[in-house]
């Protein structure tokens, strides 16, 4: 549980490689999200190109740090495994850049969870990390897409741009007794 609390977004990296049994770790635990009906919808591109992490960078202005940053991992949907009437929904227009519509796609939800895990196990192996959003910026995502080759039912959701930390940050206390209501909003607990 200490990683909860200790985990805080980070932006600026050492130039140092990040050894490959700590990705692994990394991407393990994102696989131990859970996932609605146990579709498990996430694919995951790992970007350690200079090159590539530079080109990421110049997608976004909030990406910047990506260049530096060791590592850059994509966490990706797949349409095909996230909505159960893709194909359907295809034939009717569904695409990367609307793929949220629908009454029974729980890939958000998935692919966050995936994340979260993914920046928890970064912080477990003494990483700094940060999630950028990148769905549902349609620029963002049709520019990775095209960069990287991603066919169209597979959407960009999330970059975590990560590697070691030029300083860590202090964790914070964040609670807020005041955002917690007991049996109907707007009343507080008693002690």
């Amino acid at each position: 549980m200490n990683a909860i609390f200790e985990r805080r977004s980070v932006r600026d990296f050492l130039d140092k490689p990040v050894e490959k049994e700590k990705l692994d770790r990394i991407l393990r635990a994102a696989f131990e999200a859970p996932s609605a009906h146990n579709r498990r919808p996430w694919e995951w591109v790992m970007i350690t190109d200079r090159v590539d992490r530079e080109a990421v960078a110049a997608m976004s202005p909030w990406a910047k740090m990506c260049a530096s940053a060791p590592v850059v991992l994509a966490a990706c949907a797949d349409l095909k495994k996230g909505d159960p009437d893709y194909g359907e929904n295809a034939a009717a227009g569904l695409t990367a850049e609307n793929a949220a519509a629908g009454e029974d796609i729980y890939w958000i939800q998935d692919l966050s969870a995936a994340v979260e895990n993914a920046l928890l196990q970064i912080t477990c192996e003494g990483l700094g990390g940060v999630w950028l959003g990148w769905y549902p910026d349609k620029g963002r995502v049709r520019s990775f897409m095209d960069a990287f080759g991603l066919p169209p039912h597979i959407v960009p959701f999330a970059l975590i741009a990560l590697g070691y930390p030029v300083k860590t940050p202090r964790p914070k206390d964040r609670f807020d007794p005041a955002k917690v209501h007991h049996g109907r909003y707007g009343q507080a607990g008693t002690d």
